[in-house]
Order: C-alpha cells, then sequence, then structure tokens
C-alpha cells in the first residue's frame, strides 16, 4: 500500500540539521545541547567526546569542523554533524512512515520522514542510535531475474552508462529529482539510493546498476513504477522514450531496440520486487 503522509495535531519541535549526504531530524526534547566543537575538533568543553553521526549510522567521516549535538539518552552520546538548518515545530508538516524493503537496520534508527520546505529529512530515534561506528547490513537482496521475452512497449533508460528497459505497462512517471529527494545514511552499498517524495507518497529510490551489485549512485531523473503493488523509483541520467520493436539477443533479458547500441537490459522487476 502507498505510504501516504500524516499530519500530526498540537506542538511538536524538531531539530533539523545535515549530516554526510543526508538530511536528519530528531525531536527537540532528546536534545540537551548545541555547540562548536573544541579547537582540537575532538571534543566539547574539553569533556564530551563526539563522534561523527555519519560514522556511527556507518557511512564516511563527516566534515570538519561540523556542529556538535549532545543527546539526552543513556549513556549521554554527542556527535558530529555537518550543519544545523533550524529548530521548527513540525507538527503540521507531511510524516511519512517508511516504506517497506529498505531493511531492518533503518527502520529502528528511522522512524518516518517529515517534510518541510520541500525538503525531505528523515527522523532519527535518539535511543535506539548505536554508540559506536557500525556498518549496516545491506536492505534485503533480491535475487537478480531478467525478462524472457521483449515486451511491446517499453520506456528505455540510461543509468550509471547501461541502457534499461521497463514495459509501459510498469511505468507511472517520469519526474526530475529536486531538492525533496532525501540520501539514505550508510555507505552507498546495496541497489536503495534514497527516498522521493511524489504524489503524497514516499518512494524508495533503487539504482538499476545497484540490483545487479554494482554502486546505488543518484542521477538527475526517476522512473516511478509499480511493481508487484509497491512504488517504486529508479534512477536514470537520460530517457531515450517509449519505444517498441524489440527483438531477443543472445543474453537473456537483453533485447535489441529500433536504432539502439548496445542492447537494451530487462530486468524482470515484477518477480524482483515480489
Amino acid at each position: 500500500m502507498p505510504r501516504v503522509p500524516n499530519f500530526e495535531s498540537g506542538r511538536r519541535l524538531c531539530l533539523l540539521f545535515e549530516a554526510a549526504h543526508g538530511r536528519f531530524a530528531i525531536e527537540a526534547t532528546s536534545v540537551m545541547e548545541v555547540a562548536s566543537p573544541d579547537a582540537n575538533g575532538q571534543t566539547i568543553r574539553g569533556v564530551t567526546e563526539l563522534q561523527d553521526l555519519s560514522q556511527l549510522l556507518g557511512g564516511a567521516p563527516e566534515v570538519r569542523p561540523g556542529t556538535g549535538v549532545v543527546l539526552d539518552v543513556s549513556p549521554t552520546l554527542a556527535v558530529r554533524v555537518k550543519q544545523i538548518v533550524e529548530v521548527a515545530d513540525v507538527a503540521r508538516e507531511p510524516f511519512f512512515g517508511l516504506p517497506p524493503g529498505l531493511g531492518q537496520a533503518l527502520s529502528h534508527w528511522v522512524r518516518g520522514a517529515i517534510l518541510r520546505g520541500g525538503r525531505l529529512y528523515l527522523e532519527l530515534s535518539a535511543d535506539a542510535l548505536p554508540h559506536k561506528p557500525i556498518k549496516p547490513p545491506s536492505p534485503p537482496y533480491r535475487p537478480v531475474r531478467a525478462l524472457e521475452y521483449p515486451p511491446d512497449q517499453a520506456l528505455v533508460f540510461e543509468s550509471q552508462q547501461r541502457l534499461f528497459g521497463i514495459p509501459l505497462t510498469f511505468v507511472s512517471q517520469v519526474v526530475a529529482s529536486d531538492e525533496s529527494f532525501s540520501r539514505l545514511p550508510g555507505p552507498g552499498e546495496g541497489p536503495v539510493v534514497g527516498l522521493f517524495p511524489h504524489a503524497q507518497i514516499l518512494w524508495p529510490v533503487y539504482a538499476a546498476p545497484g540490483l545487479l551489485g554494482g554502486t546505488a549512485v543518484p542521477e538527475p531523473l526517476l522512473v516511478l513504477a509499480e511493481l508487484a503493488g509497491q512504488n517504486v523509483g529508479l534512477c536514470a541520467s537520460r530517457v531515450l522514450g517509449v519505444l517498441r520493436g524489440f527483438t531477443a539477443g543472445t543474453t537473456r533479458g537483453e533485447f535489441s531496440g529500433p536504432g539502439l547500441a548496445p542492447p537494451v537490459l530487462f530486468l524482470d522487476l515484477q518477480h524482483m520486487f515480489s
């Protein structure tokens, strides 16, 4: 089912900030202090040791010096983030639950996503954050399957210099990625690139090369599709359009199209996401 946004009543203050390549929120009641790091860049007032939030979530070190955020958890946790955006009342902002298929680790740390000012912020659960850097497990493995027969019509797009196709019956829309797109925390491994709010639905965005074992890299276009009852986005660097007249090649799932070279790879996304 589509994850449509909820709206809360009353007042709920959150600290909004950026860390590594993502945007995050945390309830203000969980924040004890926001302060600049000491000259050594490792502590606050020579007492509280800072840890990079990006590394705690399995990513790369944070840009120095950053800003320190002390969290009211036991034991006390002080994290370095890239920069503070604002403290805001988010009670009336759209709040999305996480879509399925992102992995249990992410749903343990992230309670949902807030859309404010046209930007998506992942809301962290302070009590669930790890106190030591860990590598989060990859999202559930999706066995690679290829289409056996060419479709009558298909949308052809390019991602990471390779051509992919999706049968037109599964395609909902092609949109440009914008500031509302949010990267996920972690090292960028696995097929999931991030999350994108569109038409009151939170779309998980995948990289087709990532589904094949490659990297998950954001690109300027998103192909939105409904696969096995799920709303799924796929990154694209360019879209070649709707084509027909495909013929089978020597490799399963690769079909030649009119005026296209190299052939187009058609993954059996319906079965991969079922």
